[in-house]
């Protein structure tokens, strides 16, 4: 499987506190089956990266302590990204790290903001004159997109439904019923763990993924954990 959304790098935002840590979420992960594991650290912000630099350096650093304590995970790193006005300026200018070589996928972080739809839309728009498709990670969680009409106009102006795979193990938690009715329209492309620790946000797929199949079958299970999300860190169509 792979996962495309976690905070795992150490020390860079309000994921793994330590290298310690670190390597505990990484060993996690590859023991439920996550092959491939990428770092998405909160940009700028409250407690976001203010350097982007120190994201590919933090993961230089952990890809030799796994390779050190012989962790097989395959550590990618891109950046996840707050609805800001200059979003999209960022984006050109190179300091919002994308999933793929090309630039073509970027993580555009959904916070639980009111009156938000306006900017978001403009923010899609903008990104997708500039080449980018935006991955909105947990949507599911916004009030704002309880209308389906809503979320079709984002996918038709080309965003990109990543869920959080902790929200269809839980019936009772935020998003769950969204999540779902996403997933039978057809609208979801990817699950993801957004993994913080590994006792309150662990990095795990697998029972998610079972619950998927069990629902859904096992051909969109494996689409949502491991074809679409190899799509998108290859930068091609989805």
């Amino acid at each position: 499987m792979i996962d495309l959304h976690s905070h795992v790098l150490p020390g860079l935002d309000d994921g793994a506190v330590d290298e310690t840590a670190a390597l505990a979420m990484c060993r996690m992960a590859a023991a439920d089956g996550i092959a491939t594991m990428v770092a998405t650290p909160h940009l700028f912000g409250g407690f976001g990266v203010a350097r982007p630099d120190l994201i590919s350096l933090a993961a230089e650093r952990l890809r030799l302590r796994l390779a050190e304590e012989n962790i097989g995970l395959d550590l990618r790193w891109a950046g996840e990204m707050p609805l800001m006005e200059n979003a999209v300026e960022l984006y050109r200018s190179g300091a919002w790290p994308a999933y793929d070589a090309t630039r073509r996928y970027v993580l555009l972080e959904m916070p639980p903001i009111r009156n938000g739809l306006g900017a978001l839309r403009d923010t899609i728009f903008r990104l997708r004159l500039e080449g980018a498709t935006p991955v909105l990670a947990h949507p599911e969680r916004l009030d704002l997109l309880d209308d389906s009409a809503t979320v079709e106009g984002l996918r038709i102006q080309g965003a990109v439904l990543q869920i959080t795979a902790a929200c269809l193990l839980a019936p009772d938690s935020r998003g769950h019923g969204r999540a779902v009715e996403w997933i039978r329209r057809g609208w979801v492309h990817a699950v993801a763990s957004d993994a913080h620790d590994v006792e309150f946000r662990p990095p795990r797929l697998a029972a998610a993924r079972r619950w998927l199949a069990d629902h859904f079958g096992a051909p969109l299970a494996d689409d949502l954990t491991c074809g679409n999300p190899r799509k998108i860190l290859r930068g091609e169509p989805l």
